[in-house]
């Protein structure tokens, strides 16, 4: 009977709970042993303890026994209860204690009295075999405890490597931001990427084949298109090519979102003790059950834990795919992602991605080895600049294009992500340049690409919803390989895919291997024809028609201060105010939130205001400034302030400044631009 009432009120919620959040296991390293032993020890552990409890009390008197037997079925029961009405959403303290104790009374009852639920818990037993079974067979969590069958994988001939082998997966890099309007490497924003096409060869006409990083990313890897159920793990892919170059060299790799090395080749993270395990998911049912009021004493658990909340988990917003996962757009199947929500929120942040992405690059010697990263850069939020200095504001995104100030913020939200792509470049040109220092250097074979793009055009922002408006740029990727031996840049415009990065490395390497290997991609070095269509055009036209609109919204220049400059007022942008004329104060009042961080910057936690946010106010009450205000820093115009909306009774304003900032003290200062002819005179905002 017992056993029935702990199916119901233990095994029941808690096997649902981490069987639908497999990630809880992906983050411990736990075994397939060790969460088919959880899944017993929730089963059996609490019944038997009521059962001990019992019997010892029964030793003593059989009424003892009797009330002993009594009260433990009426916790279980009151439990049931709890996580009853914690799923309805019935979270006051009084009530839910009332009917608790109301419902431990009745069951106890009802158990110790009446034959029929006696005979009614005794039956509800076997429920608790089916809840084990259900975890373990037919839940999200089961593959994790059955495997998805490791297949040999054939036969493979690796040539000896003298050298590296290096890829580089960025993540959500659509191709134009980088470029000209005429289709070069813009390599005064982009050096590093200008540098890494100066020794490779530069496929301009490449893309993806899925807009989604765990399909993408194994597509890389395998060369295979894959199936929609297929996990990003080795079990899914066992031929990738961890396998086809691990067996003969070393494996340094980083895999954010994917699980594809196999333990044999890559070392796998310690596993988690059992015990742990166990005391986690008190916490959890904790959580599931108790009203608000006690959940607050228990210890926090975030996204990183899976839905365990009971709510929909709060997503981070520095987090590149806690975004898109809590609210179910990524991937409705949380073991797709369980690797990436598994790490810590540092290690998430693009400065987290950054360094993770730095640290390989600093492991690279000119020994033969696999090198392998996959971070999620330039992907969203975008924070970082070039320097390593994150923004101290980011504002959010307008995406309704009737409300006030969208255009702008549609020009702030490129500028934003063109920042970040610098962060990038720069990670990539210190991986051209400590590889070029290396004796090996010749022999090396770099691969640098993007799982996906995404759309930086209005209306379809992003790349969860792909149309004909913006597939262009939601596939439209990089994609640079340097064989061994070429030292020279080389250009091709026929279309590339993500699938054909493998067979093209196999083809470099000169690899044999038998025909357990398939590859739905071909070799862009063999004079091979593709078999499978771009989901883009295969004019590469098209992505240069792309960078040449963006160059036409931002027209004032290719450096970084020019970047700055959108709006009538944008051709001041890196002006010295000294050379211009500055006439009486502005009857506009401008309040800057960051004002507060000038006096010293970086602040402690390495962030300076690249954005720029407040309200302006006319001391007349009349409307907002017909232009732009422009922001000076440090005696030189770096950016323009924008994109008015209502606030009170003024309206916000924001806008992405050029890095003029010096360490220590700034001096900011906020203008409105009276032109007259060719006349231009700065009045200061108060």
């Amino acid at each position: 009977m017992l056993a029935g009432l702990s199916a119901l009120a233990i095994t029941q919620p808690v096997l649902d709970l981490f069987g639908q959040n497999p990630q809880f296991f992906v983050a411990g390293n736990y075994a397939s042993g060790q969460i088919a032993l959880f899944a017993l020890v929730v089963a059996i552990v609490p019944p038997l303890v009521g059962w001990l409890l019992t019997a010892v009390a029964t030793l003593v008197t059989r009424r003892a026994g009797t009330v002993v037997f009594g009260v433990v079925a009426g916790l279980f029961g009151a439990a049931f209860l709890l996580a009853f009405l914690r799923s309805r959403k019935v979270d006051a303290f009084a009530l839910v204690t009332l009917l608790a104790v109301a419902a431990a009374v009745l069951v106890g009852v009802l158990v110790v009295k009446a034959r029929p639920a006696q005979l009614f818990t005794s039956y509800l037993s076997v429920a608790n075999v089916g809840f084990v079974a259900l975890f373990l067979f037919a839940s999200p969590a089961a593959d994790l405890v059955t495997g998805g069958g490791t297949a040999g994988i054939g036969d493979v001939d690796v040539p000896p490597l003298t050298a590296p082998v290096v890829l580089i997966i960025l993540d959500e890099m659509p191709t134009a931001t980088f470029m000209r309007a005429g289709g070069t490497i813009n390599e005064e924003r982009y050096p590093g990427f200008a540098e890494l096409a100066s020794v490779s060869t530069w496929f301009r006409n490449a893309s993806s084949q899925y807009n989604l990083t765990h399909r993408s990313v194994p597509q890389i890897l395998t060369g295979e298109l894959g199936d929609d159920e297929d996990l990003p793990t080795y079990d899914d892919h066992p031929r990738n090519l961890f396998t086809l170059l691990g067996q003969d060299v070393p494996v340094t790799r980083y895999e954010s979102v994917t699980d594809m090395c196999p333990s044999e080749i890559c070392a796998p993270p310690p596993r988690q003790p059992l015990a742990q395990a166990l005391e986690d998911a008190s916490i959890v049912y904790g959580h599931r059950v108790l009203p608000s009021s006690l959940r607050d004493e228990l210890p926090p658990i975030d996204i990183s834990w899976g839905a365990f909340s009971g709510d929909k988990a709060a997503a981070d917003p520095n987090d590149p795919f806690a975004v898109a996962e809590a609210a179910g757009t990524e991937d409705n199947n949380g073991t797709a992602y369980a690797k990436w929500l598994s790490l810590d929120a540092d290690q998430r942040s693009p400065r987290g991605q950054a360094a993770l992405l730095q640290e390989q690059i600093d492991s690279i010697t000119g020994e033969p080895a696999l090198y392998f990263a996959h971070v999620a850069l330039p992907h969203r939020p975008w924070v970082l600049s070039r320097s390593g200095i994150a923004t101290s504001f980011s504002p959010e995104l307008i995406t309704d294009p009737a409300a006030p100030g969208y255009a702008f913020g549609q020009q702030l939200d490129y500028q934003l992500h063109s920042m970040q792509l610098g962060a990038a470049d720069r990670l990539i040109g210190e991986l051209v340049d400590r590889l070029q220092s290396l004796p090996s250097w010749r022999d090396t074979m770099i691969v640098v690409t993007s799982d996906h793009g995404t759309n930086l055009t209005p209306p379809d922002i992003g790349r969860m919803r792909v149309t004909d408006a913006n597939r262009e740029e939601v596939y439209r990727i990089p994609l640079f390989i340097k064989a061994p031996g070429q030292t020279t840049g080389d250009l091709r415009d026929e279309p590339a895919s993500t699938i054909d990065v493998l067979p093209s490395m196999v083809d470099l390497l000169d690899v044999t291997l038998d025909e357990s290997w398939t590859f739905d991609g071909h070799s862009l070095f063999d004079g091979s024809e593709a078999t499978v269509a771009p989901k883009v055009s295969a004019d590469v036209q098209e992505v240069i028609d792309i960078a040449a609109r963006r160059a036409e919204q931002f027209h004032y220049g290719d450096d970084w201060v020019s970047l700055a400059g959108v709006g009538v007022n944008g051709d001041l942008v890196g002006r010295e105010v000294r050379d211009l004329d500055v006439g009486a104060p502005s009857e506009y009042r401008v309040t800057l939130t960051q004002a507060d961080l000038f006096a010293d910057l970086p602040t402690a936690e390495a962030t300076a205001p690249f954005v720029l946010d407040g309200r302006v106010d006319a001391q007349d009450g009349t409307a907002a400034p017909e232009a732009e205000l422009v922001a000076a820093i440090n005696g030189r115009i770096a950016g323009v302030l924008g994109g008015y909306r209502p606030s009170g009774d003024g309206w916000a304003l924001d806008g992405w400044v050029a890095d003029l900032y010096v360490d220590g003290a700034n001096d900011v200062a906020v203008y409105e631009v009276e032109r007259t002819g060719d006349s231009v005179v700065l009045r200061p905002a108060g």
